[in-house]
This record gives C-alpha cells, sequence and structure tokens, in this order.
C-alpha cells in the first residue's frame, strides 16, 4: 500500500472533520464551500497539527482559505521542519522587522 501524499491526508483530515465524503473536497475547495466558521477554523489547524506532528504559525492559519492553501502551507512546514527552521521563530522574526519597518516609517513622517 503506498503511503498518501499531504493533499491526501489533508484531505482525509477535512472530510472527518465535516463528516463527508473524500471525494466532495477538492483541491480547489474552500473554507467557506465547507461552512468553517472562525471556530471551526481553529478546531482544523488543531487536526491537521496532530495528523502531520508539527505547529502552524498564527501568520500561516491567517493565510488558509482553501484546501489547496492549506496543502501548500502544510508541505512548506514540513520542508522547513526537514531542514531544522522553526517556523515559529521565523514568523516572530518576520513580526518584528515588520513592526520595526512601521515604526522607522512613522518616524519618517513626524
Amino acid at each position: 500500500m503506498s503511503e498518501l501524499t499531504v493533499a491526501d491526508r489533508v484531505i482525509k483530515v477535512f472530510a472527518d472533520f465535516k463528516k463527508v465524503p473524500r471525494d466532495e473536497i477538492t483541491m480547489d475547495t474552500t473554507f467557506d464551500e465547507l461552512g468553517l466558521d472562525s471556530l471551526d477554523g481553529l478546531n482544523l489547524i488543531f487536526e491537521l497539527e496532530e495528523e502531520f506532528d508539527l505547529v502552524v504559525p498564527d501568520n500561516k492559519v491567517q493565510e488558509m482559505k482553501s484546501v489547496r492553501q492549506a496543502v501548500e502551507g502544510i508541505e512548506a512546514l514540513i520542508d522547513m521542519k526537514a531542514k531544522g527552521i522553526d517556523p515559529n521563530a521565523v514568523a516572530a522574526e518576520e513580526f518584528a522587522a515588520q513592526q520595526t519597518k512601521l515604526k522607522e516609517e512613522k518616524d519618517a513622517a513626524s
């Protein structure tokens, strides 16, 4: 038996979570089409984190609006994990850089 792809596993998590047949969910299915509210979205992220044994940073969660985006996000996190990169540390550095840039722009405008 072959291993499931990341996409197959993500679709399985979505289908199990929504209690619908897997063939009703495609890569192009959006969270809105699945009727997910914000609480459902958080619970679904927890399910994905458990399935893939990783932590999805908040900035990545906010970017996920479809099955395709969830798959691409999970694949990127798996790749980072394999390379020994902490995605949460990267997200914190990106946030700090954005805050510094905003402060510099505000100071320059004053």
